[in-house]
């Protein structure tokens, strides 16, 4: 499970620090978000993110719905998401970097690494969720069925 984890988060936390870095050098448009980077709550939140996904996972596994890799990827990119913009004051005196206008929005990679994470996280044990009670429903029609 680390072996998919671990990249998945180093791949979102590097895309976005790059991406960041290219926009300051090319891009038009650059908004720099110059808030505090609160970086110990954002380890906090990470922390507790990560420790919430692995007990759903682990109690979607014990009621039977498989591994939740959805879950645990969506956790990833949230997390790499988070702490690449707690990171990105560090890094750029400014502040961090917008550059992708979502409709009057300015957003940076990370933004989606999050919305995109969290939205997944939960959508992948939702369906999951849906298709073990469609299993189930099928089963029990069967049983039902096959009774003389």
């Amino acid at each position: 499970m680390a072996r998919v984890l671990i990249p998945v988060f180093a791949a979102a936390f590097a895309a976005d620090l790059l991406s960041k870095q290219w926009a300051i050098s090319h891009a038009t448009g650059l908004v720099f978000n110059d808030k505090p980077s609160e970086l110990p709550k954002r380890v906090l939140i990470s922390l507790v993110t990560i420790a919430v996904g692995a007990g759903l996972a682990w109690l979607a596994a014990k009621r039977g719905l498989g591994r939740q890799w959805g879950l645990l990827i969506g956790v990833a990119l949230l997390v790499g998401g988070i702490l690449a913009n707690g990171v990105s004051p560090f890094i750029w005196a400014r502040g961090v970097p917008d550059f992708i206008d979502v409709r009057g929005w300015v957003w940076n990679v990370a933004d989606f690494e999050i919305a995109l994470g969290l939205t997944g996280g939960i959508l992948s044990v939702g369906v999951s969720a849906l298709l073990v009670y469609a299993r189930e429903a099928v089963a029990r029609r069967r049983a039902v069925a096959d009774q003389p």
